[in-house]
């Protein structure tokens, strides 16, 4: 008809957020368009029920240089499933099984201006500090790191969280190499997940974690 005007055609997104259930089943998709795709709490229905997503929690970004995740400042972070070994920095937060622990560095005391030593317990080649998170600001067991490795696992290793039944027998590994600190999976059956310091291109198949929620992005 004369003067009728063509639909606009729909845009086909260019990827999707799938849940993954506990027992690795598909439990729903959300798609991912060119450009800002906001995650949170309210944003969509496959977010609604997670009480430990905030309303504005990370934004993928789909651009040239592939996808974009950053984290908005969310309380409760983005943690991706490492993939290789990855440094780590004092105040990184990571996550094995229901396990969330915080790296942290130990260094030498040092004197005050005047002179006066620091008293303490003496230090017998401790580099690292493993603490558990159980609550906002709130630290539960702490465990020292020496030596040159020390592994985490249900069963075998130098960290043990007998009571996960999550975490794999040996699951992962932190290591001291040249003054740098390494966190590796050691092929666990769950993964192991590092809270995003900054955002982060991710390839596609890439794993993460978004409040109770377990993510897998699939984009073309």
């Amino acid at each position: 008809m004369a003067g009728a005007t063509a639909p606009t055609p729909a845009v086909a997104p260019r990827g999707r957020l799938i849940l993954i259930r506990p027992d690795g089943s598909e439990g729903g998709s959300h798609p991912i368009q060119d450009g800002d795709n906001l995650i949170g709490r309210g944003q969509a229905p496959l977010f609604d029920a997670d009480a430990y997503l905030s309303p504005r929690h990370a934004e993928l970004s789909v651009g040239p240089d592939g996808v974009i995740i950053r984290d908005l400042q969310s309380l409760n972070g983005v943690f991706l499933k490492i993939a290789t070994e990855e440094p780590l920095e004092s105040g990184d937060i990571f996550r094995i099984g229901q396990e969330l622990l915080r790296f942290e560095v130990i260094s030498p005391p040092q004197a005050l201006e005047d002179g006066t030593e620091v008293m303490g317990t003496p230090n017998p080649g401790f580099w690292g500090r493993l603490s558990v998170i159980v609550g906002r600001d709130v630290d539960g067991s702490a465990f020292p790191l020496f030596g040159e490795a020390i592994v985490l696992g249900r069963e075998r290793g130098d960290i043990l969280f007998p009571e996960d039944g999550y975490v794999s027998g040996t699951h992962a590994r932190i290591s001291l190499t040249e003054e740098r600190v390494f966190l590796t999976d050691l092929g666990s059956s769950n993964g192991t997940f590092l809270r995003l310091r900054s955002e982060r291109v991710i390839p596609t198949g890439s794993y993460m974690l978004m409040g109770q929620q377990l993510f897998r992005l699939e984009f073309r």
